[in-house]
């Protein structure tokens, strides 16, 4: 009879942590590529952004291209231009993380000493060159800093989308 092997409790409670700051990465990141495809949605119903096209793009970095284009243009969105700006850019920096977490393989790695790590492996396209393996290992602060930023600022974007929402006439004050 072979004795099962279960991983110290540490080990388990550092893997359900870290799955669970990945869920808040993944799910943080979600609402924001949802509210940029809504800015777009919006666009599209506005004369003034007949130019900058006729569809909703699927992907984050297509939608804020797309975003980036509406904000070339006057119209409703103008007054919001530097703030949707400084959130593409604040999101643009947490795509490649995202990225790797939503789909890429993931490793456990523990010391004796209580280190602890996921590794994270994704085949990456590189244009015009041998594709190549992306892999980062994040510890739980890591986790727990990308999870705290995004949090703050999809709740900037969720604010935002209210005060646009607010403009576009589609909130109803009593």
């Amino acid at each position: 009879m072979t004795e099962e092997l279960s991983p110290p409790g540490w080990i388990v409670e550092s893997v359900e942590e870290g799955q669970r700051l990945r869920g808040w990465i993944a799910n943080s990141y979600a609402q924001i590529e949802f509210l940029l495809g809504d800015i777009i949605v919006q666009s599209l119903s506005l004369a003034e952004y007949n130019e900058v096209g006729t569809a909703l793009q699927h992907g984050a970095p297509d939608r804020i291209k797309r975003v980036r284009r509406i904000l070339e243009f006057e119209g409703v969105f103008s007054e919001f231009r530097d703030e949707l700006a400084k959130i593409l850019a604040d999101f643009e920096d947490h795509h490649e993380v995202r990225n790797l977490l939503a789909h890429g393989f993931c490793t456990i790695y523990h010391t004796p000493d209580n280190d602890f790590g996921l590794e994270f492996r994704k085949w990456h396209r590189v244009p015009d060159r041998q594709d190549a393996q992306l892999i980062k290992t994040f510890r739980l602060v890591d986790l727990e800093y990308h999870k705290s930023s995004l949090v703050e600022l999809s709740q900037r974007a969720l604010e935002l989308h209210y005060r646009i929402h607010d403009r576009l006439g589609l909130i109803e004050h009593d």
